[in-house]
């Protein structure tokens, strides 16, 4: 019998639905899930039961004849959960393969424990790749978006079959590529849920400024999305949000229903944490990733409303403004994730190609969007969103709706977290002269670090006046 050179470890959510995918692709498969006694018994045997496309699969609860039954070289795909139990498994499965076999890491691990992993492998002449998957459940099973990072010369290997599987954009190019070496691939995916932090934030921001008009109500906001669906903003986030705005129990929005403390299962705090540790402003995925925390406080939240009660004035919200607004903020939030990429690779020596990137994200993935999808084009002559002339230009006609609606909100009294970040940041980075010669002298003064002039081009660090005060 033709033995599968495809295996996979893992069979919750992702994993059973990137293996159904792979059959429905025609690639044989080898299927591994742990044994728990009472708990979980027999899934990939269940698994190949239940889903006709699995029928062919090989089930397996032995480690060892999993690996066994791989043809070489062997292609094994871990969907675990990240950090102790991938490397657990990782480690039971290293002596059992070969040289030249592949072990492609597809959970959401932080990109540096990737390269760990990559280091250590190849080490024992394993090739290792860490695959960051977006799209979700549905994703991973009609198309998902695939950022690939690791061992090079194990990709050509392997991606045939990733491509087969993988999400196709409006051109038919599918959503996956090799990225570079070692933690590449996760440390885009990392990117990519920043992005979308701040892109689910910035709805929110709209939900409560529409909400916040006794003359709105839930119906308005989602008539008023509808409408931006039929525009350039028009993106998965805003396509779901319209639709669950629509769901209703005994005639109440259910969107009231829910209780208003947001979770986040890290990722957020991985992308704020790198951006802070590259150097490079992300204060949108900051803003996004504390919104979360201060939604979490729902108890303090409650004292400190009674204790400053908040007496609104009306403002009429021009909806129109508030659009133009949403789609600066946007550009802001990708212009930020862009540039993080950008940063990164050069410290790490990946050759990334921005293009590249709006590409893979441009189907198959969370932040999927026209704006994503037209910046594959724009990319390719330009290195940055604020250097791109259409941009350029909607930021100039339309800041002034976007300065009006923060100073609504301020008489509002909601927090714009994301929509107040990414004005800041536009007006520091567009700034020509800051006020970061005080802070220079300030750091000079308690702690002697030094600065430069602005009459000389010498690079050497000055000290000022008050130093030789001090002596």
């Amino acid at each position: 019998m033709h033995k599968p050179n495809w295996g996979v470890i893992g069979l919750g959510v992702m994993g059973t639905s990137l293996s159904r995918n792979f059959a429905q692709k025609g690639i044989s498969l080898a299927l591994f899930n742990r044994r728990l006694e009472g708990k979980e018994e027999k899934i990939a045997e269940k698994h190949c039961n239940k889903y006709p496309e699995l029928k062919g699969a090989l089930p397996f609860e032995d480690l060892s004849l999993f690996v066994n039954a791989l043809q070489s070289p062997r292609k094994i795909l871990l969907m675990l959960t990240a950090g102790a139990a991938t490397d657990s498994v990782i480690d039971q499965l290293t002596p059992l393969l070969e040289k030249g076999d592949i072990i492609i890491e597809g959970g959401n691990s932080h990109f540096e424990d990737t390269q760990k992993r990559a280091d250590k492998l190849e080490a024992a002449g394993i090739h290792f790749l860490g695959m960051g998957v977006s799209g979700g459940e549905e994703g991973a099973l009609t198309g998902p978006s695939l950022m690939l990072g690791g061992a090079e010369k194990a990709y050509p290997l392997v991606a045939k079959e990733l491509e087969m599987i993988a999400a196709k954009n409006e051109k038919g190019a599918p959503c996956c590529a090799y990225l570079g070496s070692g933690g590449a691939g996760h440390f885009i995916k990392m990117v990519h849920n920043g992005i979308e932090y701040a892109e689910m934030q910035l709805l929110a921001e709209v939900y409560e400024f529409v909400i916040s008009d006794p003359n709105q109500d839930i119906n308005t906001l989602q008539n008023m999305l509808g409408e931006w669906l039929k525009t350039s903003s028009k993106s998965y986030l805003l396509e779901i949000t319209h639709a669950l705005l629509g769901f209703s129990e005994n005639e109440n929005p259910f969107i009231e229903l829910i209780r208003d403390e947001a979770s986040n299962k890290g990722t957020g705090a991985w992308a704020t944490a790198t951006g802070a540790k590259l150097g490079t402003a992300n204060s949108l995925m900051a803003a996004a990733l504390h919104s979360r925390f201060t939604s979490s406080n729902k108890g303090i939240r409650e004292q400190n409303a009674k204790t400053f009660p908040k007496q609104q004035r009306h403002q009429e919200i021009s909806l129109e403004g508030l659009k133009k607004t949403y789609d600066l903020c946007r550009l802001i939030n990708h212009h930020q994730g862009f540039e993080m990429i950008r940063e990164a690779a050069q410290l790490y020596g990946w050759n990334i190609n921005l293009s590249t990137i709006a590409l893979l994200w441009s189907e198959g993935c969370i932040i999927k969007s026209n704006l994503m999808f037209s910046l594959i084009d724009h990319f390719k002559s330009k290195s940055s969103i604020l250097e791109m002339e259409p941009f350029i230009d909607q930021i100039n006609t339309d800041i002034v709706a976007w300065e009006q609606l923060l100073e609504k909100g301020i008489k509002l009294r909601i927090p714009l977290n994301c929509i107040s970040a990414a004005w800041q940041y536009f007006m520091s980075i567009t700034q020509k002269q800051s006020s970061a010669n005080l802070i220079q002298a300030q750091r000079d003064y308690f702690g002697a670090h030094g600065f430069l002039r602005t009459d000389s081009n010498d690079k050497t660090l000055q000290h000022g006046p008050w130093a030789r005060k001090k002596n």
